[in-house]
Formats: structure tokens, sequence, C-alpha cells
């Protein structure tokens, strides 16, 4: 058996652990024909009408959704509702960056201590 170092072995990616070639896809030819959608098919089944029923499964799911809400008063409910009417908070832009305050402290003619402030942008 042949000695190899495995602290300097890169571990190599995908299922098999032989790693892809770069620029090479784990899954070069897509998702085959004639598979499913997990999403699709739930949409799909969300707009049928269940027997014995007059609204739909996506009528019944808002529903209950908005019951646990506002009757039953679940704040996660009520969060994850808002999350999804406004989306998520929206991160401020990079502010205009405020220079630091430099404290620099000289001493005057007696020996005495005088501390001066400045903001003005520091230079490497």
């Amino acid at each position: 058996m042949e000695n190899v170092d495995i602290t300097t072995q890169k571990q190599r990616g995908g299922i098999t652990g032989k790693g892809f070639e770069p620029g090479q896809s784990g899954n070069p030819k897509g998702r085959p024909p004639g598979s499913v959608s997990i999403t699709a098919e739930i949409k799909k089944k969300l707009q049928e009408i269940p027997e014995g029923q007059q609204k739909s499964y996506l009528e019944l799911l808002i529903n209950r959704i908005l019951k646990q809400a506002v009757v039953d008063g679940n704040e996660q409910m009520i969060k994850q509702i808002w999350s999804y009417i406004d989306g998520p908070p929206k991160q401020a832009e990079d502010p205009e960056p405020v220079p630091p305050t430099v404290h620099i402290n000289l001493l005057n003619k007696n020996g005495m201590e005088v501390r001066e402030e400045s903001s003005e942008r520091i230079l490497a």
C-alpha cells in the first residue's frame, strides 16, 4: 500500500468524491425529460376543490393560515405572512463613510497637555 499524506490531499467534490473538472457542472444534462417538479404538482393540487367542499385547497390553506395569525394570534405566522406580503426588509445602501475621529494629545510650551480632535481622513 502506498503511503499518502492525507493532510495535503484536497477533498474532491460531488457525490462520488471524484470531483468535477473546472467549468463542468455536476449535472451537465440537466433535469431528465418527463421528470416531475414537486412544486408544480403542489400548485396544481392547490387549485383543485376537494370532494364535499366549495373552496379550493388554496382557499382552505389561506383561511387556515390567516386564522392562525389573526384569530389565534400566532406571532410567527404573522411575521411569515408579513414577509410574504412585503418581502424581507431592504438593506440600506452603503452610507457615506464617516471619517474616524482622531484624538491628538499635544504638549504646550509649559508642558501641559492640550487635546485636539480632528475628523479628517488619515492617509496611509
